[in-house]
């Protein structure tokens, strides 16, 4: 009787545990979604074309625009953080990491 009273869940639940599976894709990742906003352009002062940026300073002495029309950056708070390594070989140049958070 216990069997006849399980058989119909076993039967219902048997598909979904194949969708529920991870499939053998090769070694690859898929991701599925859409880009709500888009990223923040970051150049020297007045390299942008935009008319609505930000200017932020990294370093003294170092400022830099950051485009904030209809982008992630048109926020309040930067989505990221900025660092500034300088060049053992310069003075005045360096590399600028950018980290989105």
């Amino acid at each position: 009787m216990k069997l006849k009273t399980a058989l119909p869940y076993v039967l219902l639940l048997l598909p979904l545990t194949s969708f529920a599976a991870p499939g053998n894709q090769s070694g690859e990742i898929r991701f599925t979604g859409q880009i709500v906003d888009s990223g923040c352009e970051v150049g020297r002062v007045g390299a942008l074309s935009s008319s609505e940026s930000r200017q932020v300073e990294l370093k003294p002495g170092l400022k830099l625009d950051i485009d904030a029309y209809r982008n992630a950056c048109s926020h309040e708070t930067l989505p990221m953080t900025m660092t500034f390594e300088p060049l053992k070989t310069s003075t005045d140049k360096g590399i600028v990491t950018i980290t989105y958070l």
